[in-house]
């Protein structure tokens, strides 16, 4: 290779010089040389014209456009013309930059030209040809009018793009020349707004429903007091069935939730004297009265536990606050047959005060026979007779259970106690575990005992 590339710089060199003339004679009628320097140049001066021709006929075969376009002048041939393409124009009011892709050459049009031979590379560039016309700049249409400014944006149209093998989708803002309507529709989610003001909220027309949302409803969380009376009535029903350890624990939260709830101190109270402890029953009994001063269950049940357990003296005191508060009829006399017991236990003139305290005082209900039977005013077979009278089976234990109690009691007084053990003894044959009475009755027979 490299002697052909020497051969080709000194032929070259001497045909500029002059030396060498160039003619135009068929290199296969030339003779052979002899042998020797001139010999070889000569056989690399006929290789190269072999490759000349070779080069030429594959150029002749496959690209005979390439050929025509060497050997006939433009515009001479309907072929040439033919194969110039035509210009473009489109319409562009501004130059758009990334916005789509050039599309790529075909496969047709992505033919490599061939490299120049040695021949047109030896020989002087040739000026192209005057007659090819020059590719004319892009510009607009005159048909196209330029659209009017915008008052608010000078934002042009964009113009229509043609698809491209890979198109880009641009989303244009729209300017907004006057305050959206109220009434329109909302803008569509593919439209994009470059800076959102928030828009105020519609009111409600005349001419259209508006549904609004169903208000929630409020739920309110229940008082501590609501929760602790709950607790307070489980505990009752449990005292019911005797299970006071269970009663003990509701009324312990229930206390805890409102420490200055009075019935459930109360409950409390009722709950240790029917387990038994009186000392602490008589505290809870003092918390009810001092979270209610007027609470007359409170106040009547720590007197009769102060009867028994403490100082009689102040269960005198406990009755007599009972009989100031306390609005119902019965429970009033039952204070007064109490008040009587505590009094003859503290050596005072029962009797006496009796009379004085239900002066005027109205006896129409239970224990009202028993109350007169105090006063003189009815005697025991009378008593009796008003027991047995009560046909409804609550209220005939109650007097049974409650009349037996007190005429042992008006029989103490009266020195009997033979007597008085037999009516202590038929008030617990009654039965009547819910009433004072069936207790107090067991107390007394222990005294009677002692």
């Amino acid at each position: 290779m490299s002697y052909i590339l020497e051969a080709l710089k000194k032929s070259d060199a001497e045909r500029k010089r002059g030396e060498v003339p160039t003619l135009d004679v068929n290199p296969a009628l030339t003779p052979i040389p002899p042998s020797g320097r001139g010999g070889g140049l000569a056989w690399i001066l006929a290789g190269v014209f072999g490759v000349l021709v070779v080069s030429i006929g594959a150029v002749w075969i496959l690209r005979p456009d390439l050929m025509q376009r060497h050997l006939t002048p433009a515009g001479d041939t309907p072929q040439a013309a033919a194969l110039q393409p035509a210009p473009v124009t489109k319409p562009v009011t501004e130059p758009v930059t990334g916005l789509a892709p050039e599309p790529k050459p075909s496969v047709e049009e992505a033919v490599v030209e061939p490299e120049p031979t040695i021949e047109e590379a030896m020989a002087e560039p040739v000026a192209e040809s005057a007659d090819e016309p020059e590719p004319q700049p892009l510009t607009e249409p005159e048909s196209i009018a330029e659209p009017e400014p915008h008052t608010d944006s000078m934002i042009e149209p964009e113009p229509e793009l043609e698809p491209g093998p890979n198109p880009v989708t641009i989303y244009t803002p729209t300017p907004l020349a006057e305050p959206p309507d109220e009434t329109a529709p909302a803008p569509a989610s593919s439209q994009r707004v470059s800076e959102p003001e928030a828009e105020p909220t519609p009111e409600p027309m005349a001419e259209q429903a508006v549904a609004k949302p169903a208000p929630k409803p409020v739920v309110q969380k229940p008082k501590p007091q609501n929760i602790a009376k709950s607790y307070v009535d489980k505990a009752w029903a449990s005292i019911d069935k005797g299970l006071y350890n269970q009663a003990m624990r509701d009324l312990d939260r229930a206390v805890k939730l409102e420490p200055a709830y009075a019935d459930a101190w109360f409950a409390r109270g009722w709950t240790h004297e029917k387990s038994g402890k009186e000392l602490s029953a008589i505290g809870d009994y003092g918390r009810a009265i001092n979270a209610q001063p007027n609470h007359a269950f409170a106040l009547f049940s720590r007197a009769y536990l102060n009867l028994y357990v403490a100082d009689p003296r102040d269960a005198v005191t406990d009755f007599l606050r009972t009989q100031g508060v306390a609005q119902d009829q019965s429970l009033k006399l039952y204070s007064q047959l109490w008040l009587y017991l505590s009094r003859m236990r503290t050596g005072e003139n029962a009797n006496a005060r009796l009379h004085a305290d239900l002066a005027g005082e109205k006896l129409d209900v239970w224990p009202a026979p028993l109350v007169q039977h105090y006063l003189g005013y009815l005697d025991e077979a009378g008593v009796i007779a008003a027991i047995d009278s009560e046909s409804t089976p609550p209220s005939q234990a109650e007097r049974r259970c409650t009349g037996y109690f007190f005429l042992g009691v008006k029989a103490l007084e009266d020195g009997d106690k033979q007597r008085a053990r037999t009516y202590f003894e038929k008030t617990l044959a009654t039965g009547g575990v819910q009433f004072r009475q069936y207790d107090a009755a067991k107390r007394e027979l222990d005294r009677l005992n002692f």
